[in-house]
């Protein structure tokens, strides 16, 4: 099966509402009262069949959640202002418990997180973050190709079902946030229906080899956007997430600005090369386009000379992820202890000369 994204036919096919006209409600009416108990009847029925209405997708849509089990995840009407994290993840111990944390810390009102499959302790750790805070769901996906669009689509379904007013896809390795509030209560000020997330590149300083996302050291940040962008959306019945949490398929409207985001996808080398041969792996099974994923496929293809070469041009600021070219950093104490975006204001106060972060 090589479906990449959502067919034409599921992005055009809309929820067909079945109203079950005739079902509890007798065709004859007679007696006193009967009008007004039937009409009640009507209501009954038509109530309940809008709420089992048939979802916009098409089966391999209906074979992806399947796949998908996330137990004791309750329902709910909206909660005005409430907002629902969701993620996918496989093999992050080292960095899922700080993020998963860091979301908690934002105001959300729940957070589901599904494991695709982890061979390290991510599963352990979810499950006792989960029993932590009633507030973690943590559940399992059980296909193994990549699919991430539509398994995101999926569980901001789940999140909306469980009365979500604003849903945040995020990744393990990304943290979140907001100008001047957290996460969660700026949300909730916003009248537009989406709102992209600027995000920034987060390493190593030079001769370290490991970073430890909230361990306490420094570390050096780009300062300017990287040009790409995810995006956090108010909850609805139905949405087609593309590949990344990028964007919105079925959302013509550009989403608002605001949020900013940093990203610890390069800890190490060694996690970094294993992230992108797992990454490369699970596309190839899906049968993805070559254009995504690209810089998973750009790393794959290196020499373990050439990855150690490229691994240190990161460290020492003459190349980035998706950036050939250097860009501005500055270093920055420890950023997990932020609570709102960039509140000394340390990435705008650095001069206009591009390279590594002065000593």
């Amino acid at each position: 099966m090589h479906h990449v994204t959502p067919t034409a036919g599921d992005l055009a096919r809309r929820p067909r509402r079945h109203y079950g006209f005739g079902v509890g409600v007798r065709r004859t009416i007679t007696g006193p009262g009967s009008l007004a108990k039937s009409f009640a009847k009507m209501r009954s029925s038509l109530a309940r069949s809008q709420r089992f209405q048939i979802e916009p997708f098409t089966g391999f849509q209906r074979r992806i959640n399947r796949g998908i089990d996330v137990p004791g995840l309750p329902r709910g009407r909206r909660r005005e202002g409430s907002s629902w994290a969701i993620c996918l993840v496989k093999n992050e111990e080292d960095v899922i418990e700080f993020t998963v944390r860091h979301m908690l810390a934002q105001g959300v009102a729940g957070v589901i997180v599904v494991d695709n499959g982890s061979s390290d302790r991510t599963g352990v750790i979810l499950d006792r973050l989960a029993r932590q805070d009633r507030r973690v769901h943590v559940g399992v996906d059980r296909e193994e190709r990549f699919f991430q669009g539509r398994k995101m689509s999926y569980l901001a379904h789940l999140a909306w079902r469980a009365g979500a007013d604003w849903v945040i896809p995020f990744d393990a390795d990304e943290q979140w946030f907001a100008p001047g509030l957290k996460l969660a209560p700026y949300l909730a000020t916003l009248t537009v229906d989406s709102v992209s997330c600027e995000y920034r590149h987060v390493y190593p300083l030079p001769g370290e080899e490991l970073l430890v996302p909230g361990g306490g050291s420094s570390v050096q940040v780009e300062c300017e956007p990287t040009g790409w962008s995810k995006v956090a959306f108010r909850a609805r019945r139905w949405v087609w997430i593309d590949e990344g949490n990028h964007r919105l398929l079925d959302d013509a409207e550009a989403p608002g600005r605001g949020l900013q985001m940093l990203h610890y996808s390069a800890r190490s080398l060694g996690q970094y090369a294993r992230k992108t041969e797992e990454g490369v792996a699970a596309l190839e099974r899906a049968g993805m386009s070559q254009v995504i994923g690209y810089h998973w496929r750009q790393w794959a293809v290196l020499t373990p000379q050439e990855r150690e070469q490229a691994w240190r041009s990161y460290l020492d600021g003459h190349a980035g992820l998706l950036q050939p070219e250097p860009g501005n950093r500055v270093v920055v104490d420890d950023p997990g202890t932020w609570r709102t975006w960039d509140p000394e204001h340390r990435l705008t106060r650095v001069d206009s000369t591009p390279g590594p972060p002065p000593p």
